[in-house]
């Protein structure tokens, strides 16, 4: 039980960690924000989008989350709140961030009507592309 408390403007997206001691918040505030999840207190604030925070994703093994904003981009972060990189591409909002099975691969869905892939130090390994483009 409890609330976490901190975010300046409305909470997006929130995630546990794979071993459940930490929580991740995304937030119309610019920020992500990590949570001791036993005890409730804030961890660590990270700032970098310059838009709302729409999506955050925690890794296989937590050593890495993403997190996906109205800015366009996708940043990588550490548990001790160190950005570990920017991730460009996308032409619009990135609305979701997820990783595949064991950490290898990071999908980031956009506005722009892609979805592309990427590896945890950032390169991009290819972009899917739906039939119906958003006009």
């Amino acid at each position: 039980k409890g609330t976490l408390k901190g975010h300046s403007h409305c909470v997006s997206c929130v995630a546990y960690s794979p071993d459940g001691k930490h929580i991740a918040s995304a937030s119309c505030d610019e920020t992500v924000k990590i949570w001791d999840a036993e005890t409730k207190h804030e961890v660590c604030s990270l700032t970098g989008h310059s838009d709302s925070v729409l999506s955050v994703a925690w890794n296989h093994d937590g050593s890495l989350l993403a997190s996906g904003s109205w800015d366009g981009a996708v940043r990588l972060w550490t548990l001790d709140g160190q950005e570990k990189g920017t991730l460009t591409g996308h032409s619009d909002y990135v609305f979701c961030v997820a990783w595949n099975h064991d950490g290898s691969l990071l999908a980031s869905g956009s506005r722009d009507g892609s979805v592309r892939l990427w590896t945890p130090d950032g390169q991009e390994k290819g972009t899917l592309r739906g039939a119906n483009k958003r006009k």
